[in-house]
């Protein structure tokens, strides 16, 4: 029997990336420590962060990175029209600790006779490789301890492409790859390969993880940053908002899908070897492609954090980075992730 192993896959969705700080750390208070992290967008910086540290000591650098890269919050008490305001300073100014304005560097003149035409992004994401270089610990990562999945997609291709520490030793570059969301980040350039944002293809890496380990039996902790069902909104940012939750809710039911298939065809192909003439039968057992349709098997709990959603939202909650909303978010995960882990434990009887 193989070890089960304990994999922690985490989407997309900027500032929300908060609520999946949150639900990691309930999940490291309760012993459960990942063997492999998939993450793609701001789920592969939380992803390295978590690859990147020593093991069952993740969760404070997380909850440090979350806490450095807030802005302030506007001196507004209404809250709607703070989480506005919030929303416009951001797009203008930037986050110091991730991105930048172009508009804003030393060479902002060349604005004025129009070169923006020839721009292809709208922010400098050179604050963010410098963020990262002081959280996540590549040598730990290169060591493998906890082995890291990231994807992104390339631009001239439009295939996603898988990073895997296995394979290869992730760098920074790496990680901005598949955090590089147009046209607000350029794409980043690895190999003479120009890569954007993986979510722009699937926006939860499960695929990957079970391509990369069919056969072997996981538990999966699943996060959702993303609402699959919501009321129908009542204005334009509600619009926008809800647009969002379905682009970016994602592949995961085809991807569970397709696994449950894959185990209904080994359990058929099963029953008709038992009727087979049991020399043919061994002859098929040594085959190439028995050996590789029984290696597909697919052995899979998971256990999903969903972050649901609040009653006021705007198209600006994957990017509203103030204080306020990132402590929020953190607390939400926390707090539901630890109820759903107190239910599964209950269910188990432990």
């Amino acid at each position: 029997m193989m070890k089960r192993e304990t994999v922690l896959v985490l989407q997309g969705g900027g500032a929300l990336g908060a609520y999946e700080c949150g639900a990691y750390k309930a999940l490291e208070e309760r012993g459960i420590i990942p063997d492999l992290v998939a993450g793609v967008s701001i789920g592969a910086v939380n992803a390295a962060i978590i690859a990147g540290s020593p093991r069952g000591k993740a969760a404070s650098v997380l909850e440090a990175f979350w806490n450095e890269i807030a802005v302030a919050d506007p001196l507004i008490p209404h809250e709607e029209l703070s989480r506005s305001v919030a929303a416009w300073q951001i797009a203008l100014f930037g986050v110091p600790k991730l991105f930048s304005p172009r508009w804003l560097t030393p060479s902002w003149p060349a604005f004025l006779p129009f070169t923006w035409w020839t721009w292809t992004s709208l922010y400098d994401p050179a604050p963010l490789k410098k963020t990262l270089e002081k959280y996540v610990n590549f040598e730990l990562l290169a060591a493998r301890e906890v082995r890291l999945i990231l994807t992104a997609v390339n631009v001239k291709t439009g295939e996603l492409e898988v990073f895997d520490s296995a394979e290869k030793r992730i760098t920074a570059d790496h990680i901005l790859a598949s955090g590089s969301f147009p046209p607000g980040l350029p794409w980043t350039v690895i190999d003479g390969k120009p890569y954007w944002d993986g979510g722009l293809v699937s926006n939860t890496p499960l695929g990957p993880v079970m391509e990369r380990r069919a056969g072997v039996p996981m538990k999966i902790y699943l996060m959702h940053l993303f609402p699959k069902a919501r009321p129908l909104p009542t204005n334009l940012p509600g619009v926008l908002a809800r647009q969002k939750d379905i682009l970016y809710s994602d592949k995961t039911e085809c991807d569970l899908r397709s696994c449950e298939l894959k185990n209904e065809t080994l359990a058929l192909v099963h029953e008709l070897m038992a009727h087979v003439d049991p020399e043919a039968a061994e002859r098929i057992r040594h085959g190439g492609r028995y050996q590789r349709l029984i290696e597909q098997g697919c052995h899979v709990e998971i256990t999903r954090f969903a972050h649901e959603g609040e009653a006021f939202e705007s198209e600006s909650k994957d990017y509203d980075f103030s204080r306020g909303i990132i402590q929020g978010h953190i607390r939400h995960g926390y707090e539901q992730a630890h109820a759903i882990l107190a239910q599964e434990a209950i269910a188990d009887g432990s």
